[in-house]
This record gives C-alpha cells, sequence and structure tokens, in this order.
C-alpha cells in the first residue's frame, strides 16, 4: 500500500505511478462527493461527477503543478465537470420539454420553431456546424458561449460561423 501526503502522492502519480493515484482516489473521494452534492440539483449525481473528475485529473496528470496542493486543483476541475453537468442537464430538460410539446417532430432532425421548410433549406445549404449552431441558436435558445461549447470553438469564431450562415441563407433568398 503506498503511503504519504496528498502531495507526496500526486507527485509519485504523475511520474506513473497507478498505486499512488488509487490512493487519491481513496483518500479524496468522500470530500470531493459531498463537495460536488452541494453543487448538484441532485445530490445522488455527485458520485457519477466524482467518476468523471478522477478521470479528468487523472488523463491531465501531466498539468498538474506540485508546487500547489492537489486537493485544490482536483476540486477545481470537480467544480468545472460539475458546472458542466449542470449546463448539460439543463439543455436535456429544455429538448424534453420541446419534444413534449411537438412528439412527432424529432428535435435535431427537424426544429420545433418556424416554418420546417426553412430548417429543411438551411440544412441542404450549411455545412453541419453551421447548421446545428443555428439550430442551438434559434431553435434551443442557446448563448453564443454555450454553441460555442458545444462546438468546440471560440467564443469569436461562432460568432464569425453563425454571421456567415445567416448570410449565406440571406443570398440564397435573393
Amino acid at each position: 500500500m503506498t503511503t504519504g501526503s496528498i502531495e507526496d502522492l500526486a507527485a509519485r502519480a504523475q511520474r506513473g505511478d497507478p498505486a499512488s493515484f488509487a490512493q487519491l482516489v481513496a483518500r479524496l473521494r468522500g470530500p470531493l462527493v459531498a463537495f460536488l452534492a452541494r453543487r448538484l440539483s441532485a445530490p445522488l449525481d455527485a458520485d457519477d461527477v466524482a467518476q468523471e473528475t478522477f478521470e479528468r485529473a487523472y488523463k491531465n496528470l501531466a498539468s498538474y503543478d506540485p508546487n500547489r496542493k492537489f486537493s485544490t486543483w482536483l476540486f477545481a476541475i470537480g467544480k468545472h465537470t460539475a458546472t458542466n453537468f449542470r449546463i448539460a442537464e439543463h439543455r436535456r430538460a429544455q429538448l424534453e420539454r420541446r419534444v413534449e410539446v411537438d412528439p412527432v417532430v424529432a428535435p435535431v432532425a427537424a426544429p420545433a420553431i418556424g416554418d420546417r421548410a426553412v430548417w429543411q433549406r438551411a440544412r441542404r445549404a450549411l455545412g453541419d456546424d453551421a447548421y446545428y449552431g443555428l439550430w442551438l441558436r434559434y431553435a434551443c435558445d442557446f448563448t453564443v458561449r454555450e454553441i460555442a461549447h458545444e462546438l468546440g470553438k471560440t467564443v469569436i469564431g461562432t460568432k464569425v460561423m453563425l454571421f456567415r450562415a445567416r448570410a449565406k441563407l440571406l443570398e440564397e433568398d435573393a
């Protein structure tokens, strides 16, 4: 069994010792789950978010600075993971509400707002990201920041993409 302080274990884990990381998980899981339970609408989700937090921490051990407290670094990852979980939960709830309003229309294939023909034309005229971005913006009422996160783009890149997509659709109308 590996022993030592949290920071010693983190340094060993960073050098490639999986037993040290397992010991970190064992020591910090309880406090992390309690921390996350206060940040989630359903405290039972804290266990899943904690698991994802440990996975992210393990994948990113190279970025951990051993001159800082490991628990602070880990809990920051947990906070971000919980925020992402809440955003995804909110999106799922929005989509479920839209499907309940019009269960015949699948939300991704044909948005529940506006003229179906407009969305079909947009689908033919635009690339996948541009169409999906417009759909998230106007059908789901996502912010540009949320769309950027969803598409893995910068906020500026997303604004440009949305502008160009709207311009392309206006050109086709002319």
